[in-house]
């Protein structure tokens, strides 16, 4: 594929393909007896775990998954093999009458008591004696919030295209993380991954839910492929991608915290559960931040906070944009919003008062920590939506309301936090990133960097042309595969901006010292490297939201007034595209909020819920103000603010015109009818 042509995978056909079709496991947990197919016509095969050459596993930062499950079942689909033939109806028939046997076992629940053999990942964080705080009898306040899972409804559901030409496998599927997918697939068949080609293909908005499971579908494609010796497609359905692929993890967060009398935060002990499924191989990247988001930035004089990550017979779990962080952020600024309210406080105030200042240590350690400029954050959102008036006024109005229709019901809402960037540190083997430039004798500049947006791609050029003294119209992009782009961990986290960038401007210094001094072409090759460290985060993107809200009374539908959100990204290399990225979040995190509700009943997601998902459209976004504050410090990500802040924000408007705290997510029209009408009742 040349620079730009880059596709969906389930654009591409290949001739004599065959159709490939997972056959699932129809039981939470248990064992699995035997598999009985029906008699396959000719050209039709069944694949299952012992016709694996290599590894029956794919394993992405310290999770193991099977390819196939060969004994234990441990979710309700699990794949337990691969039917492949010409035709697809054909296919799915043949499908639908395999017989399966299986030994059924009582599954792994999630609540909060728990085996030790559910613990999947463990973080404990303590600072002081909190225990001591809450025994002095200071004010004690508590709540627990509980946020639900969420699909990442991609645009094109998941699927894999696998072919045989030149002697080599060729791998065509959208994925964050190409040479993942060449580990994996090499592992499987026993195969040198210098016989796998893998082809990122277009990936849309993919939220981080393309890390590591099209890793799993290649590796099942390029199976069958192999075996069979005929190209292989894997296409999920709509419904079939939202039943058994990769959602959010569940999380339940319960906050206790003790208030001094001048209003500063004296102890906090927080108990974070996270329901890991069956399988989550970013576990501990996702304890590590959401343990470390717990507190957020205030200052508190002691803490613990428990998180427990807890194997569960739910499908493989993972990370929507912000890995957790937005969990903590939600229930942590609900509960100090609840706090504020109940002791008369001005949210402002309280906020500027408790929040950490330069120095002064904090959960939260980055490799660049400093000054988090909240007071600047709250100054521009303040200026923007009129909050302190606004805030005053629906204050007012809802105090003196008689009944929930006595005029309108508004609130606003003021939210803080930040996103994390890069890993935490703990997995430095899977997250090496490179790029390479050559410049060529006629004054072409060639850039490998393995990045496929086209967003990425014109600040990468824009930061090119600017060090070397070109026109972007010299600068090409070359390798788009991985036998030819430099080898790259995963493309999430802000990867691109937080690391690229910098590479990129690198190379360039590099080049532009040598050019006048040595012959063309030069060609120099940056590579980034982490370590194990004691930071939380490479760097961290401080910021500030506030929603204002109103209330039907009729139908207890919120109608958004107004978003405002401002932070502190660092240089920005591209102004538009940063608007666009903080932007095109807004929907999910409204949907998450608002409408995208997953019921799971014994271990099965209702079908008919992949035809009810409710997802906002980009279309049905309210308006939104964004602020970047001047900074000529590193670029930071911006990507998942408006998911991390949002939902709080949101919450805490919802909170204003209902006198109660909103613990839930979603939240919807029923729940909120139910709290005018105890409000009514205990009148």
């Amino acid at each position: 594929m040349n620079e730009g042509d880059i596709r969906f995978f389930s654009d591409l056909e290949f001739t004599d393909q065959y159709h490939g079709v997972l056959i699932r496991s129809s039981i939470q947990r248990g064992h699995l007896v035997d598999i009985k197919p029906p008699k396959l016509p000719d050209g039709y095969h069944l694949y299952t775990a012992t016709d694996i050459p290599g590894e029956n596993r794919i394993t992405a930062m310290g999770t193991s998954i099977p390819i196939f499950a060969p004994y234990e079942i441990q979710y309700y689909g699990e794949p337990l093999g691969i039917l492949v033939g010409p035709d697809l109806d054909t296919v799915l028939e043949l499908v639908s009458e395999v017989l399966i046997e299986t030994e059924t076992l009582e599954p792994y629940e999630f609540g909060e008591i728990f085996a030790s053999s559910q613990v999947v990942g463990k973080r404990i964080l303590i600072s002081g004696d909190p225990d001591a705080s809450f025994a002095d009898g200071a004010s004690v306040y508590e709540s627990t919030s509980e946020i639900g899972p969420q699909d990442h409804y991609y645009a094109e559901p998941l699927g894999v295209n696998v072919s045989i030409a030149n002697g080599k496998l060729e791998v065509y599927t959208a994925t964050q993380w190409p040479f993942h997918v060449r580990t994996a697939v090499s592992a499987v068949l026993d195969l040198d991954p210098s016989d796998i080609v893998v082809f990122p293909m277009a990936i849309g908005e993919a939220m981080d839910g393309k890390i590591w499971f099209p890793s799993l579908l290649a590796a099942q494609a390029s199976l069958a492929a192999v075996l069979c010796k005929k190209p292989v497609k894997i296409a999920f359905s709509r419904q079939e991608d939202f039943l058994f692929s990769v959602k959010s993890a569940p999380s339940q967060i319960r906050y206790r915290t003790s208030i001094a009398s001048d209003g500063s935060i004296d102890a906090m002990i927080v108990r974070i559960l996270i329901n890991a499924g069956a399988y989550c191989p970013l576990i501990d990247e996702i304890v590590d931040r959401i343990t470390a988001a717990a507190t957020g930035l205030y200052m508190i004089r002691s803490y613990r906070v428990e998180t427990y990550a807890l194997r569960t017979n739910l499908p493989p779990m993972g990370a929507l944009s912000g890995w957790g962080e937005g969990h903590a952020i939600f229930a942590l600024e609900t509960h100090v919003a609840s706090i504020i309210s109940q002791r008369g406080l001005s949210p402002l105030e309280w906020k500027l008062m408790n929040m950490a200042v330069l120095g002064q240590k904090t959960p939260i350690v980055t490799a660049t920590s400093g000054n988090y400029r909240y007071d600047e954050l709250f100054s521009a959102i303040c200026t923007s939506s009129d909050y302190l008036r606004k805030y005053t006024a629906y204050e007012y109005l809802n105090h003196k309301r008689k009944g929930y229709r006595d005029g309108p019901l508004r609130g606003i809402g003021l939210a803080c936090g930040f996103q994390g960037n890069g890993f935490s540190g703990k997995h430095p083997g899977t997250s090496t990133y490179s790029v390479e430039i050559t410049m060529e004798t006629g004054g072409q500049v060639h850039i490998r960097c393995g990045s496929n947006s086209e967003s990425m791609r014109q600040i990468i050029r824009a930061i090119a042309a600017n060090a070397l003294g070109i026109e972007e119209s010299l600068i090409r992009f070359t390798g788009t595969d991985t036998n030819s782009m430099p080898q790259s961990g995963p493309d999430t986290l802000s990867s691109k901006t937080t690391i690229h960038a910098p590479l990129i401007e690198k190379c360039c210094a590099t080049i532009q010292r040598q050019r006048f001094r040595q012959p063309l072409p030069i060609t120099v090759k940056k590579t980034w490297k982490p370590s194990v460290k004691e930071s939380s985060f490479m760097s961290l993107t401080p910021a500030a939201c506030a929603v204002e809200i109103e209330l039907d009374p009729a139908t207890y539908e919120a109608c958004i007034r107004g978003i405002w959100l401002s932070c502190d990204a660092g240089l920005l290399y591209n102004k538009h595209a940063a608007l666009t990225a903080v932007k095109k979040a807004i929907p999910v995190a409204l949907s998450k909020m608002t409408a995208e509700q997953i019921t799971i009943r014994d271990g099965k997601i209702a079908p008919k819920q992949s035809v009810q998902y409710e997802v906002l459209t980009p279309s049905m976004q309210p308006e939104c103000e964004v602020t970047f504050l001047e900074s000529g410090e590193q670029a930071r990500g911006i990507g998942s603010l408006a998911i991390n802040l949002i939902p709080a924000a949101y919450a805490i408007a919802l909170a204003q015109i209902t006198g109660r705290q909103i613990t839930e997510i979603p939240v919807d029209a029923e729940t909120l009818y139910s709290f005018f009408e105890s409000k009514e009742t205990e009148k």
